[in-house]
């Protein structure tokens, strides 16, 4: 081998050595790349005035959005938090290091809440109109319409075979912050954005000549002084009307939405499918009671949209998805029941109190921990209680009483003992509905006695997304392998939702830990924010509960995270989350970081983070525990 072919072979050796020793930035030039996370290209965003935009940056350059320089992390992460404008909008990226420089453009749309029609228009804005969904109402039925138009106008509404024009009136509305500003970020803002030319009119609906109208149109009329409009700004629908002396330009528009009349002749029974739906306030409003039984009969009088009203008592409704339920055959009986006879059992291992029907009617339980009591209000039902029975031991419930609390709702009051409550389920068994109780231990002898379930939040979805890349389901697992691993050492069972990136459903979630009768529900999540909310400002660690039971455990817990992990105080919250709201054990979630920050995002990659934060949920279950004496 001649010294030419030495040299070659130690130049290639060199080239090696660099190509493994140093970053390739050393050694070629690097072109920069901009990856965005959040908010999606050409994305619709909801109204705000200013939204935060993250992603990552190949790490070392320098990088600016819309002339804002903004800090990018030693990993490439960046997020800042920037002003936007309604319509179509555009985020400008620019990255640079030193000759090099790669812009990108990532367009989105910010809705327009704050719209209205200039006085010298004449124009109906639809689009804000309401309602904008079916409706089926009967008579007596409050009906309600609202709209937008030029301001200063005459604004009427029909309902087309039904009705007249209705007068509206006019207003005004002024805007403040976002929900998730209340929740998440500084609260209740002043409402300084106003709105004029609001129109809004409501009739009781009449009675009908036929059995039902079908899908009738709704218009929408605006009169107007035919001086007060430019000719160019004539809709090309309008036309001339007079009234008395004056002449007047009117436009109208029909709504996309239809109402429907039944004037019923019998009573609509409808079954509940399953046991896993709740009964709601209004349609995809607050619930008003959870997981009623399969079998569970009601009256329906009424639709919005896909929900369904069904009348519990004398002016009181509840909503359901259609999807909830099945029709019955017409004649089939109003569901109703006289109460004759409560019972109690008590053994070393039931706490139950029993109300036996007829049949199966809808009911409400509620818990009140500190009065210890629930009460169970049972729609439907009328008492002719002269019974009230206690078996067994008679060592938990101290006193059962009823009250009639109106026409078609019963009430039974179940007042027990000084202590805790771990969980209660209200179900039926046949047509007895019953009500089980699980006090908490007089005293917490050993991590033995516990059944824990830790839940990894998300898996086939991938949760919130760091500004690298890295996932939120990701995240979720590896604190929760850990916190497994702290309490198994402690003595406690331990079940997991997912081990890995299984799908598990979140509904199936919560049956797990029923069917593997555990005491506790922990689920492990990290955080972003809503669209209008600043995470630089607002961030740090949260816990949240549904149930009153669980609420200590949780306040425990963000104790723990405020004190082992200085990431700042997001809050305790009251959350209606599905994986909180089943009442058979104490269930929280924890939001343990915020995955959207490049900061935090890269300390939860590290295990030693995970350990933090795993232990610091392990501690305040021990200090729970402790609370309840050894």
């Amino acid at each position: 081998m001649d010294y030419r072919s030495h040299h070659s072979i130690a130049i290639i050796s060199l080239f090696i050595t660099l190509v493994v020793l140093l970053p390739v930035a050393d050694i070629f030039a690097q072109t920069p790349t901009i990856k965005v996370q959040h908010p999606r290209k050409n994305a619709v965003l909801p109204y705000v005035d200013s939204t935060f935009i993250h992603g990552m940056v190949t790490p070392g350059f320098e990088l600016e959005i819309n002339g804002v320089k903004v800090e990018v992390h030693e990993e490439g992460g960046f997020l800042v938090f920037l002003d936007v404008s309604p319509g179509d909008f555009t985020f400008k990226l620019v990255a640079k290091k030193g000759s090099e420089t790669t812009s990108l453009e990532w367009p989105i749309r910010i809705a327009e809440r704050n719209r209205w029609v200039p006085f010298d228009s004449l124009a109906i804005l639809t689009e804000f109109a309401q309602p904008s969904v079916y409706q089926q109402l009967i008579p007596g039925d409050l009906f309600e319409v609202s709209f937008r138009g030029t301001p200063n106008a005459m604004a009427t509404f029909r309902i087309d075979g039904v009705t007249d024009d209705i007068p509206m009136m006019e207003d005004s509305i002024s805007f403040g912050g976002s929900w998730g500003d209340e929740v998440f970020g500084a609260g209740a803002t002043e409402k300084t954005e106003v709105v004029r030319g609001i129109y809004t009119g409501g009739i009781y609906i009449p009675q009908i000549d036929s059995t039902s109208i079908d899908s009738a149109r709704i218009v929408l009329t605006l009169r107007v002084p035919h001086d007060r409009i430019p000719e160019e700004y004539f809709p090309e629908k309008a036309y001339e009307d007079v009234i008395g002396d004056t002449i007047l330009f009117v436009v109208e528009d029909t709504l996309e939405s239809t109402v429907s009349i039944v004037d019923f002749e019998s009573p609509v029974i409808v079954e509940m499918k399953d046991s896993v739906q709740t009964i709601r306030t209004g349609p995809r409003k607050g619930y008003l009671s959870i997981f009623q039984p399969k079998g569970v009969r009601f009256v329906c009088d009424g639709k919005y949209d896909n929900y369904l009203r069904l009348r519990l008592a004398p002016g009181q409704t509840a909503w359901v998805p259609d999807t909830a339920v099945v029709f019955l055959p017409l004649g089939t009986p109003v569901p109703s029941s006289h109460v004759r006879t409560i019972r109690s059992i008590e053994t070393d291992s039931i706490k139950r109190v029993e109300i036996i029907l007829d049949e199966k009617l809808p009911f409400r339980i509620e818990h009140y921990p500190r009065d210890r009591k629930f009460v169970i209000s049972v729609y439907g039902a009328t008492s002719d209680t002269d019974w009230i029975k206690y078996m067994g031991k008679r060592e938990f419930v101290e006193r059962i009483a009823w009250r009639q609390q109106r026409d078609g709702i019963y009430e039974v009051t179940v007042e027990y003992e000084n202590g805790g409550i771990w969980g209660w389920d209200g179900y039926y068994a046949g047509n007895v509905l019953a009500l089980d109780i699980k006090p908490a231990p007089g005293s917490f002898r050993s991590y033995h006695d516990l059944r824990v379930l830790i839940d990894p939040g998300h898996s086939s979805d991938p949760g919130a997304i760091g500004p690298t890349g890295y996932t939120e389901a990701e995240a979720n697992l590896g604190i929760a392998d850990k916190l497994a691993a702290v309490l198994r050492k402690k003595g406690a069972t331990v079940f997991m939702t997912r081990i890995d990136d299984a799908d598990v459903k979140l509904y199936e979630r919560p049956m797990i830990a029923v069917e593997k009768d555990c005491d506790v529900f922990i689920s492990v999540h990290n955080n972003s924010v809503p669209v209008s909310v600043n995470p630089n400002t607002y961030n740090g660690v949260s816990t949240y509960y549904y149930n009153p039971h669980s609420k200590i455990l949780a306040d425990y817990i963000q104790t723990e995270f405020l004190d082992k992990l200085p990431l700042g105080d997001h809050g305790l919250y009251y959350a209606n989350f599905a994986v909180t709201r089943p009442t058979q054990y104490l269930a929280v979630l924890v939001e343990c970081a915020f995955m959207i920050l490049p900061e935090q995002e890269a300390r939860l990659k590290k295990d030693d983070f995970q350990m933090k934060c795993a232990k610091a949920i392990a501690d305040g279950l021990d200090e729970y525990l402790n609370s309840i004496g050894h």
